[in-house]
């Protein structure tokens, strides 16, 4: 797999925006905000490309290295239910995500 490469902001999803939107997501589903969920939360938003669990896992690592790999699963469907990631379909049988696009959700 190739690694990961941050985007340049093409979406124009700035972290901190995508962090308030995921924080006020966490607050109204009583799930509490984490470090390693607002790590896992800033590696994906800053991707260009798709990305799956495992990826997302080494990126978000890099930014806080207690981030578990249950952490991401777990996390993941949170994401996409918030409207910051889509869960996309590439015809591989692997999961595969993306920031989504500025207003979506």
């Amino acid at each position: 797999m190739t690694p990961l490469r941050p985007a340049k902001n093409s979406r124009g999803v700035s972290t901190s925006a995508a962090r308030e939107q995921f924080r006020t997501f966490l607050s109204k589903k009583g799930l509490r905000a984490t470090t390693q969920r607002f790590a896992i939360c800033d590696a994906a938003v800053a991707q260009a490309e798709h990305f799956t669990a495992e990826q997302l896992l080494d990126c978000a690592r890099a930014i806080d290295d207690s981030v578990s790999r249950a952490t991401v699963y777990r996390t993941l469907p949170i994401l996409t239910a918030s409207a910051l990631l889509r869960e996309v379909d590439i015809g591989s049988g692997e999961k595969f995500y993306r920031a989504s696009q500025p207003g979506a959700g």
